[in-house]
């Protein structure tokens, strides 16, 4: 298994070389994150959370903003779904149809069980790539990393490519989501 850490501006300077993979956040919504930059040179793919329109925001607007924060930089995407105000299946394949005829491949999307199963009524996740699940057990930051056999198999959900086990990783004293990749 692969560790990864995704990151945005609330991780600015964290050295990141030392992972397997690093996800850097481009945008949330439209607010273009400022850190993008200086994660680019080690990220090997890149998220967008997508806003729901109801919070004022077209998901064109959405895409178009991660795609300046791209700007030449073409690492896959993962779509962020996870929005409280709730999205919807069409703006989820609204985005990904959008990043997709701009030239960025879409690697999947980011999302909890709960919420995918609620919002997306049981659609079928690999529609979009592979499911970035987000799993945290007991969050416990000092408990063991989990192994193999820890891997979750949400019903009604593929396996996922990745797995973001803990949001209360500790990562030279900055705070880090930490997943892990087959």
């Amino acid at each position: 298994m692969k560790l990864g850490v995704d990151v945005s501006e609330h991780q600015r300077g964290l050295d990141v070389s030392g992972f397997d993979f690093v996800i850097a956040r481009t945008t949330d919504g439209t607010y273009q994150d400022s850190a993008f930059a200086s994660f680019a040179p080690y990220a090997t793919a890149a998220y967008h959370f997508l806003r729901a329109p109801s919070e004022g925001t077209s998901v064109a607007a959405q895409v178009s903003a991660s795609l300046e924060v791209l700007g030449g930089c073409r690492v896959p995407m993962w779509l962020d779904v996870e929005s409280p105000a709730g999205l919807s299946l069409h703006d989820v394949r609204s985005a990904h149809h959008a990043f997709t005829t701009a030239g960025v491949q879409v690697a999947g999307v980011y999302t909890n069980a709960w919420y995918w199963r609620r919002h997306m009524m049981w659609a079928d996740v690999s529609e979009f790539g592979g499911l970035w699940l987000a799993q945290w057990g007991s969050n416990d930051p000092s408990a063991a990393p989990p192994g193999p056999d820890d891997w979750p198999h949400p019903l009604g959900m593929p396996t996922p490519v990745m797995w973001q086990f803990t949001s209360r990783g500790r990562v030279g004293g900055v705070d880090v989501d930490l997943n892990l990749a087959l």
